[in-house]
């Protein structure tokens, strides 16, 4: 199997009735059993076969529980998540004989397990140079009922994105001015929809975009050649935004610890 290396961006922040109600302030140090969420990430991915080096990005407290964990790299946060990815990238390839792939991992995984990661990136087609795992609704709430998730509606029936994907880092160096455009329109839809181009929009609109519409268009504006990989395990795409997220999240964790 192809060697990895892990970036683990850190940085998301918890305010209002979230942090009121969990004493928290960075979502990756959420409680979870006995663990943080970041401690489930970085546990994970030490399990992992293939996996060489860890690095951390975020600041405070995340810094002394990355450090606790003994990952091979911590480093200070940057302004975007688009920063922080590239901070970690930057380390990653100034070491001696970095990975030939990326994998590069949300925080808010409260539920990820080494099989259901392993399974993906054994799953990811070797040409790959941006892999992200694609799980179907129907999947996704057989696994997890009753929860708040929003979905795509593809040709092929509705789908969820991952929160792991698969990189190469020529690719994503490559790419890098693109992704940096996408991070600064993703809260506006007529300046993603300039970004993705109309046609797409069309298609997702109409029920008509297919996963290789998607991968198509990838290609196009990233110039690189990327891939949804289907059928995942539903797992990685449990991520927590909200306090209602988590609180659902710790719904299903009882219920798990009680049928197990």
């Amino acid at each position: 199997q192809t060697g990895f290396d892990v970036i683990l961006p850190a940085g998301g922040k918890i305010e209002g009735e979230f942090a009121k109600a969990t004493g928290i302030t960075h979502k990756a140090l959420l409680s979870w059993k006995d663990r943080t969420f970041l401690g489930i990430a970085i546990e994970t991915f030490r399990s992992v076969p293939g996996v060489q080096r860890v690095v951390v990005i975020g600041d405070g407290e995340v810094d002394a529980e990355a450090r606790r964990r003994e990952v091979e790299g911590v480093l200070s946060e940057g302004k975007s998540g688009p920063e922080n990815i590239f901070r970690g990238l930057d380390w990653l390839q100034s070491q001696p004989n970095p990975a030939p792939r990326v994998v590069v991992a949300t925080t808010d995984l409260p539920f990820l397990t080494p099989h259901g990661v392993t399974s993906f990136l054994q799953s990811c087609p070797a040409e790959a140079e941006i892999a992200v795992p694609i799980i179907y609704a129907k999947d996704f709430e057989r696994r997890y009922p009753n929860t708040a998730s929003t979905y795509v509606p593809l040709k092929e029936g509705e789908v969820t994105l991952g929160c792991v994907f698969q990189l190469s880092p020529t690719a994503l160096l490559r790419a890098r001015p693109h992704l940096e455009q996408l991070f600064e329109a993703r809260k506006s839809q007529l300046a993603l929809a300039r970004i993705v181009g109309f046609g797409t929009l069309f298609r997702l609109l109409t029920r008509s975009l297919e996963v290789k519409h998607i991968e198509a268009r990838c290609e196009r504006l990233l110039r690189c050649r990327g891939y949804g990989v289907v059928g995942v395990a539903p797992e990685i795409a449990y991520d927590v935004d909200t306090l209602e997220d988590y609180q659902i999240a710790l719904k299903h964790l009882t219920l798990e610890e009680t049928s197990a």
